[in-house]
């Protein structure tokens, strides 16, 4: 600790630094009893501010204000993270035109045999109307302990597509969302998630790479219809449209 004490040589008279032992000047040595008294005196009163700024009344209060907030202003955010992944995304209804989605099918497997194929453009009502009637047979593949699988359905945009799953947990809808940019190459689907989200709460694509695994059922559901898609040669994706052609030679 400095301190400003000064210790004056009994022999010589020369004013010392509190630190030294002996006199600079002479050379005598010092007697230091009255800087550990000082010292010790200095060192209680340090130690007696401290306890009273620690027992001080207002600055516990401002202590446990402090931690009050904090409390309330994180009980706040996982209240409204909880919410968000509560509330349902804008989704479309149920759509129910199986005749539709039966000539989708027709159509993959004629194109799929033919060794030219044809080009085929689908609406995003066409192809969520196509995912309800491949998904309904395999209903008991897809329920979950706890988790009833409803539907799945596919948002269509510039470059890719949005695919989100509907669960229900005791009669109450749970929506997980994955953001794909799908491209068809050689006969494999190349499919980067590009982010995602629960409910209607965004996930960065950095974690939504785990997500991909709660649509692990619904792909291989849709096993042979992807299957079907491999063997047309192309993929592309438009505003509420999907276009499947042969790859240019």
């Amino acid at each position: 600790m400095t301190t400003t004490t000064k210790l004056i040589c009994p022999e010589c008279h020369r004013e010392n630094e509190a630190e030294r032992i002996y006199c600079h000047s002479c050379g005598a040595r010092l007697d230091r009893s009255d800087v550990a008294v000082r010292n010790s005196q200095e060192a209680v009163d340090e130690t007696r501010q401290r306890v009273r700024e620690l027992f001080d009344p207002q600055r516990a209060k401002l202590r446990a204000s402090f931690f009050k907030l904090s409390k309330l202003v994180l009980g706040a955010c996982a209240v409204a993270t909880i919410v968000q992944m509560m509330l349902p995304p804008d989704v479309p209804a149920p759509i129910k035109t199986e005749l539709v989605a039966s000539r989708i099918r027709f159509e993959l497997e004629n194109a799929a045999t033919r060794h030219q194929p044809i080009q085929l453009q689908y609406t995003e009502e066409q192809v969520n109307a196509f995912l309800t009637y491949a998904l309904k047979a395999k209903q008991s593949s897809l329920d979950k302990p706890l988790l009833v699988f409803k539907r799945a359905l596919v948002g269509l945009h510039e470059g890719g597509c949005t695919v989100t799953a509907e669960r229900s947990f005791f009669g109450y809808s749970l929506y997980t969302t994955c953001s794909y940019a799908p491209v068809l190459r050689a006969g494999k689907i190349e499919a980067p998630n590009k982010g995602g989200s629960i409910g209607r709460l965004p996930i960065h694509p950095q974690i939504t790479q785990f997500m991909s695994v709660l649509f692990s059922d619904v792909w291989s559901a849709l096993d042979q219809e992807i299957k079907l898609i491999r063997k047309v040669g192309g993929i592309e994706f438009h505003d509420k449209s999907v276009v499947l052609a042969p790859q240019p030679q």
